[in-house]
């Protein structure tokens, strides 16, 4: 079977500490031995790597889920993703995560599900460099799921989508005829959700109520979703009352009314919008929903986001909704946001609620959080969020983070596992005093 990891994943895979003689007798026993002792071989370099990265267990299982595709084993693969993704939603590697859990579906043969991934891909990622190749798969999945459709002359659906879009735009008045007759008629499915979404964009307060109707009762699914989503793009104060009344539906699955009105709400610009979407965080009757809820609020720009996330996290009492409260700090470039997560992370009663913190604050971006990780790890007494404040130290490319690891990696007084780890994140760096250290490891200097 042909690689899959391709020139770009390699250049993203964590390199694994090549300064340790275990690892690297490993790795040449792949390359030398027959194909049954390399199996095993491989088998235990994964292991090897994976208990030198729990200090950055995200790490460990993505490579682990990217071993698995290599293999060929698709159903182990979707698991992992699937743990990874719920794991760690905020991790620099989730967008490839979604990219590769679409893959794997689609090796199955589990095409719905497949779509359903890479609709969350597309929701959550559309600037990733992945985009082009999820894209790509995208056309794949919906050519298996309809193959009528797909023989459907794509050149004439996007002529009809132009002229409908050029229609609209220069006789607003007439848009929402032209949309109804277009939505009555035999066009394809494509040109018909891309109608709606006209009809949210052009037709003004009064196509409305068309939209509410359609989003409350439309029989066609994947239309319904268009008619939600086309109303947080109104900006219409009428919608908020039915986008929440939808997203507080106890039923919810990705590509689902409940998923498409959470999103709706993230995109709507009244500020009621996140008083809304803090209720079905909330509120909610659905775990997932209320976490999905948490996680996109984040995404809204301004403080008063800020000031509803405090405001959730001190409220609700579920652990697995407060974690990705926290989470959702770490995308606020807010003080007062990196005020609460050191908070959270030298606080917090619950560990699970602090190693989240911990994860979360690099992810704020700024350097001067580095200087607070340092004073953590160095006050910190728990072993488990040691590991955790030491991944996280890992993610600043700067020397004070070189230097912090380079000096556990010196002291004996830390436990081996940890001076290991240390040297699995500084074996990413290409500074040449990381190297130039390594070597003195591999020498014994």
């Amino acid at each position: 079977m042909q690689t899959l990891i391709t020139r770009r994943q390699t250049s993203r895979a964590p390199r694994l500490w090549p300064a340790l003689a275990a690892a690297a007798g490993l790795a040449l026993a792949l390359a030398a031995a027959p194909a049954a002792a390399r199996a095993q071989a491989r088998e235990m370099l994964n292991r090897l790597a994976q208990s030198a990265g729990t200090a950055d267990g995200a790490s460990g299982v993505f490579t682990l889920g990217r071993t698995q595709l290599d293999e060929g084993k698709y159903d182990q693969a979707i698991d992992t993703f699937n743990n990874f993704i719920e794991a760690y939603p905020a991790h620099r590697n989730v967008d490839a995560a979604y990219y590769w859990l679409a893959y794997s579906f689609e090796k199955k043969n589990m095409l719905r599900e497949a779509d359903a991934a890479l609709a969350r891909f597309a929701e959550r990622f559309p600037k990733s460099e992945w985009a082009s190749d999820a894209n790509k798969l995208k056309v794949k999945v919906k050519a298996k799921i309809d193959p009528q459709g797909a023989n459907v002359p794509d050149g004439d659906t996007e002529l009809k989508i132009i002229a409908l879009q050029a229609l609209c735009q220069n006789d607003r008045a007439r848009c929402s005829t032209l949309i109804a007759e277009t939505l009555r008629s035999s066009s394809a499915p494509r040109v018909k959700e891309a109608a709606i979404l006209l009809l949210g964009r052009y037709g003004g307060p009064e196509a409305v109520p068309t939209l509410i109707q359609m989003a409350r009762s439309e029989s066609d699914a994947k239309l319904r979703m268009r008619a939600i989503a086309s109303l947080g793009r109104t900006g219409d104060e009428r919608a908020l009352d039915v986008l929440r009344e939808i997203a507080l539906s106890p039923t919810y699955a990705d590509e689902s009314p409940a998923d498409s009105a959470i999103h709706a709400l993230r995109e709507h610009e009244s500020p009621r919008a996140v008083a809304a979407l803090g209720e079905v965080i909330q509120n909610g009757r659905n775990l997932a929903a209320r976490q999905h809820a948490a996680s996109l609020l984040s995404q809204r720009p301004g403080e008063p986001v800020v000031d509803e996330l405090f405001r959730l996290y001190d409220a609700v009492q579920d652990v697995q909704v407060r974690k990705y409260i926290v989470a959702g700090l770490g995308h606020r470039r807010s003080a007062r946001a990196a005020a609460r997560l050191v908070e959270i992370a030298r606080t917090a009663g619950d560990l699970e609620l602090r190693k989240t913190a911990v994860r979360a604050i690099p992810n704020r971006g700024e350097e001067q959080d580095l200087d607070v990780l340092i004073t953590l790890y160095d006050a910190e007494r728990d072993a488990e969020l040691k590991d955790y404040l030491l991944a996280s130290i890992g993610h600043y490319k700067h020397r004070r983070s070189y230097d912090k690891l380079m000096q556990v990696v010196r002291n004996n007084a830390e436990p081996l596992e940890r001076r290991k780890r240390a040297i699995s994140i500084l074996s990413r760096s290409k500074d040449p005093e990381v190297m130039k250290f390594l070597e003195g490891v591999l020498n014994g200097r």
